[in-house]
């Protein structure tokens, strides 16, 4: 299936050239991120966008009905992502990019920060006619912790047919309204490489039954999760979101994903719908031996200007964790809320203060006592849970922990961008010490973060610098460290 998935990648980077723009808007840039969130807040363009990579042609199509007379800083960001979703005059989209780092970052944002100490990617990406594309980025590392040292992750092949894209690639996906983590799906770990469905443009339903939902979106996608892992090799990683926009401002998305089959375990479409149909339940509805995949299941909200409008906005993701039936099941949950206000500045610039509060415990007790090695774990997947290549596929401090966080995006009218970021975040609060499954400690430890980044644009490119640390207290071996990092990226589009 691996040498499959290659081949499609490699056909998609065939077709590419024709055409300058791709099909997909990719997760990681928050400067992309600001811009598409100031034009929906202000009403300029509408479309659900707490899910990405976004497609192309949604964000074309909300931009080809933008609202007249907008701002300074609404007026620049239209500019910015007009040239980014092109016209395709340019015939391809071909760049280079480098970057360099000291200690990278554990705590992982929405930021597409470096991976590994040292990175060399190119692609090449674009459109053919009204209906294929593609992408195929190639990137070789320095050192690389999961021994892969040439990756393809970026890469995908896209065909639309009619208003539902159907793309093959590895892609890195994020899902919830959150900046600096995602209960169920992140960007923390390297993308699955996997077959996903997409509808294409988020236009309202015609009927008059259904046209109350307002733009909606629905993505799914079949992952397969390469590498060894401790429990079953290759399991197979589902997941699908339905997001809309009944209200203006208010967007409303309900999200699942599920691991399952892997080798070794029992891999059929009556598996699948067990999963798809809830029977898997261990113990409930299900014996434990024949219990299908490791779930998990929730939903997200975001609503600006509730009341008032003034601008800001407040969103709120909650989680289920699917673990052994011992645990009501009303506390097998994991929280993430924040607020964030935006403004604009004179000549076109814009700014974004979020405060952000997580938690990757499963709420509630046990016996009275705090539940702990529950998020991102499982009976089934029982070595690595909900992890790939090391990491959690949800928020990067991986379970049973706290963050609080306050980021400062500033973002000028010729695309400069400034974003600070403050955390204060408790890893791994309790269970059992050492825990040989949590990807970011072992035990109990307190860091205090501080980061800054700030990208230049260049002629044709940007370069962005990022410098940060770590106060960390190590309750688990009674131990002080505070440990800075550092990199820089260039980046060309020829």
């Amino acid at each position: 299936m691996k040498h499959l998935a290659l081949a499609v990648l490699a056909l998609g980077a065939a077709a590419a050239p024709a055409l300058a723009r791709e099909p997909w808007i990719a997760a990681g840039d928050t400067r992309v991120r600001h811009d598409v969130q100031l034009l929906v807040d202000g009403g300029v363009i509408e479309l659900p966008m707490s899910a990405w990579p976004i497609a192309a042609a949604d964000l074309l199509a909300a931009l080809s009905k933008a609202e007249p007379r907008p701002t300074p800083a609404q007026s620049a960001a239209i500019a910015r992502l007009s040239k980014l979703v092109g016209s395709g005059d340019d015939g391809h989209d071909l760049g280079l990019q480098v970057s360099a780092a000291a200690r990278p970052t554990t705590l992982r944002t929405f930021e597409d920060t470096p991976r590994e100490e040292g990175e060399l990617t190119g692609w090449i990406a674009g459109t053919v006619g009204d209906r294929w594309g593609g992408r195929l980025e190639l990137t070789g590392v320095v050192d690389p912790d999961d021994d892969e040292a040439v990756r393809l992750d970026g890469s995908y092949f896209a065909g639309q047919f009619g208003n539902w894209i159907v793309t093959a690639g590895a892609q890195d996906r994020w899902w919830g309204s959150g900046w600096e983590g995602s209960l169920i799906l992140s960007n923390n770990a390297r993308p699955v490489p996997a077959l996903s469905l997409d509808r294409a443009v988020s236009k309202p339903f015609e009927t008059k039954w259904l046209s109350w939902i307002g733009p909606w979106r629905l993505t799914t996608f079949m992952g397969y999760m390469d590498g060894d892992r401790g429990d079953y090799d290759h399991p197979l990683l589902f997941g699908m979101r339905v997001s809309a926009r009944p209200l203006d401002g208010l967007e409303i998305s309900l999200e699942r994903t599920a691991q399952w089959c892997g080798e070794g375990r029992s891999c059929d479409l009556g598996d699948f719908w067990n999963l798809w149909s809830g029977n898997d339940n261990a113990g409930e509805n299900v014996d434990p031996n024949d219990e299908p995949g490791n779930q998990l299941a929730g939903w997200d909200i975001r609503w600006a200007s509730p009341i008032g409008d003034w601008p800001y906005a407040l969103y709120f993701q909650h989680t289920g964790e699917t673990i052994d039936n011992q645990i009501p099941r009303p506390y097998r949950s994991l929280e993430l809320a924040g607020a964030e206000v935006w403004g604009e500045d004179g000549g076109g610039a814009s700014w974004r203060v979020a405060l952000e509060w997580a938690q990757t415990r499963c709420g509630g007790t046990e016996n009275g006592e705090k539940i702990w090695d529950c998020a991102y774990n499982s009976p089934v997947f029982f070595a690595e849970g909900y992890r790939y290549q090391g990491r959690p596929l949800g928020h990067s401090m991986d379970g049973d922990g706290e963050m609080f966080s306050m980021r400062y995006v500033r973002v000028g009218q010729g695309g400069s961008t400034w974003t600070a970021v403050a955390r204060y975040t408790e890893v791994n609060q309790g269970g059992y010490v050492p825990d040989e499954r949590n990807s970011v400690a072992p035990g109990p430890e307190q860091w205090t973060s501080l980061d800054l980044v700030y990208r230049h644009p260049l002629t044709s490119g940007w370069l962005e610098a990022g410098v940060g640390a770590d106060q960390r207290r190590r309750d688990w071996n009674d131990s002080d460290a505070l440990l800075g990092r550092a990199y820089l990226t260039w980046r060309h589009d020829f």
